[in-house]
């Protein structure tokens, strides 16, 4: 296949889709299509159709970053998307987002909710919930996406496609909207756990545009834990508490199989993941609060409501608070290592404790304040982007509807190809990933 052909797939799908789920804020269709011809005349070989959460910075071109907010002209690209496009990647469009990366659900005032694919009355996830509904649909071959407490992870569960939240300071932050730099990651969508490995080889590595960003030797070339090999950590007596019954049976099952293909199954001591999470919550509240703080003060009518309602907090907290979180950071980060993985080479946890819930009853804006089930959604996920963690969504199960369930794999520091590796190993012999959602017309219900 031609990039072009790539290219033209691609735009075809999401013309197909993008009325059922409202994944892309905007589909440039000609100016992909000149890129693949360029790229073919050269003899390019990537071939790659991608679209990418609109927060990432586009040389000649603005971000909306899911805001009413229009960002200036970008004079560079963001680092990743230059290795993107190094690498023979067409982007064909920009992809719906929460409004500021802020929202676990998919919600958003301005550009409209994005939907999930397997059942248009469901959440696809969030902050990053057009790149997992577009790889999901299967428009898309992959997506960027970014996750300070969960935003690629909880999406890709909601979802059923792979999902990597790297390593702090594994993959380059520059020219990427912030939302709360120090836990910020930019991470891949995929289908697989392979196809997820190919793009985040792409856009891993140091940056000198990006002081934060890890001075690491390469990548290694081949796994050296495999399925077989792999020691698995599962807390199961610990997700009884948290955990509704469908997500649990959907887990426990997958852990069965990894143990049937060689895993050790080890069991695991968690955490304080209550004190991480609020530990979390201190950095990111601050953090959101200094990075919107000049936009919020000059022009807050531009915000929606709910989201400056997110922010606002973040000024009431204290430099001793928020130096105090910082410091007990990588104190925290090496007895995670040595307690919870000490005898693993990652920890089984659920990515959302609960099926995927459905958009009305999550859309806190209309409900008009807080809901209990958004406060669940990143339970398992915030305290990780605290640690500094690479952790893996990977699609394990279904619930009695139908909708994807996922599971997360958290590793050590820079063990992003062991997960990924492990990961290759359960997908071989499964095909949670592998299965399509409805086309647009067939009844959304997942059945």
């Amino acid at each position: 296949m031609t990039t072009l052909e790539a290219v033209a797939h691609a735009l075809d799908a999401a013309a197909q889709w993008q009325r059922a789920i409202n994944a892309f804020i905007s589909i440039e269709r000609e100016r992909a299509l000149d890129a693949a011809r360029i790229l073919d005349a050269a003899g390019g070989a990537g071939h790659m159709a991608l679209a990418h959460k609109d927060m990432f910075d586009r040389r000649g071109r603005s971000s909306t970053c899911g805001s009413c907010f229009i960002e200036p002209v970008a004079d560079r690209s963001a680092t990743v998307i230059e290795r993107l496009e190094h690498a023979g990647a067409v982007a064909i469009g920009t992809l719906n987002m929460a409004e500021f990366a802020l929202g676990p659900t998919g919600h958003n005032a301005v550009f409209g909710h994005c939907r999930n694919p397997w059942d248009r009355t469901r959440i696809s996830g969030g902050s990053s919930s057009g790149p997992a509904a577009a790889v999901a649909a299967g428009i898309v071959a992959g997506s960027l996406g970014s996750d300070t407490g969960g935003s690629i992870r909880i999406p890709a569960a909601c979802c059923g496609v792979v999902g990597l939240k790297p390593t702090q300071g594994r993959v380059s932050v520059a020219g990427v909207m912030p939302l709360a730099p120090s836990l910020d990651c930019v991470g891949p969508f995929a289908r697989s756990a392979a196809e997820c490995e190919t793009l985040f080889r792409m856009i891993a590595g140091p940056d000198p545009r990006d002081p934060a960003s890890q001075r690491q030797p390469d990548i290694e070339p081949d796994a050296a834990v495999s399925i077989e090999s792999g020691r698995l950590a599962f807390p199961r007596e610990s997700l009884l508490r948290d955990c509704d019954s469908e997500v649990i049976g959907a887990l426990e099952e997958a852990v069965r199989h990894f143990a049937a293909c060689g895993s050790e199954v080890v069991p695991a001591v968690l955490p304080d993941i209550p004190r991480l999470h609020e530990l979390a919550n201190v950095i990111q509240q601050s953090e959101a609060a200094h990075v919107h703080a000049v936009r919020l003060a000059q022009s807050p009518e531009l915000y929606t409501p709910h989201i400056r309602e997110r922010i606002e907090p973040g000024q009431r907290v204290t430099a001793t608070a928020y130096l105090s979180a910082a410091a007990q950071r990588s104190s925290l980060q090496s007895q995670f290592v040595a307690e919870t993985l000490i005898d693993a080479h990652a920890l089984v946890l659920p990515v959302i404790g609960m099926p995927v819930p459905t958009i009305d009853e999550t859309d806190e804006a209309a409900l008009g304040g807080s809901s209990e089930i958004v406060g669940r959604m990143t339970r398992w996920t915030r305290w990780v982007n605290y640690l500094g963690m690479p952790a893996l969504s990977i699609p394990c199960g279904r619930d009695r509807r139908g909708l994807p369930v996922g599971l997360q794999l958290i590793g050590r520091p820079f063990s992003e190809i062991t997960l990924l590796a492990i990961a290759r190993g359960f997908q071989a012999s499964t095909d949670w990933h592998a299965r399509r959602p409805p086309l647009p017309g067939v009844p959304s219900s997942a059945g």
